[in-house]
């Protein structure tokens, strides 16, 4: 009985921890002059998944003309160990919405 008591304990922890174990991604706006940008930016390879999924959630929405037309959305990989200062994220970030094709 204390074995099994013991195992259900150890269970729920543990999908307790994977739950709190989420993806933190950093999501920043690059206004255009009318147009704007959403950038998902992963700092881990996880991370950057987890951003990629968005931004391609996101684009699928707006082309099913869910989410507006004037924000395109993009995914930016941190995970390399290079932190961007506020112009380079920005930059990147631009230069990333203009790589897609439509």
């Amino acid at each position: 009985m204390k074995r099994t008591i013991l195992s259900a304990v150890v269970a729920v922890v543990a999908f307790a921890w994977i739950g709190q174990a989420q993806a933190t991604v950093e999501t920043y706006t690059v206004d255009l002059n009318g147009y704007a940008i959403i950038g998902f930016v992963g700092s881990t390879p996880e991370d950057y998944a987890h951003a990629r999924q968005q931004a391609t959630n996101w684009e699928t929405q707006r082309h099913l003309m869910l989410k507006p037309q004037s924000i395109k959305a993009v995914a930016i990989d941190q995970s390399q160990g290079v932190a961007y200062n506020d112009a380079q994220l920005r930059e990147a970030i631009v230069k990333a919405a203009l790589a897609k094709t439509p």
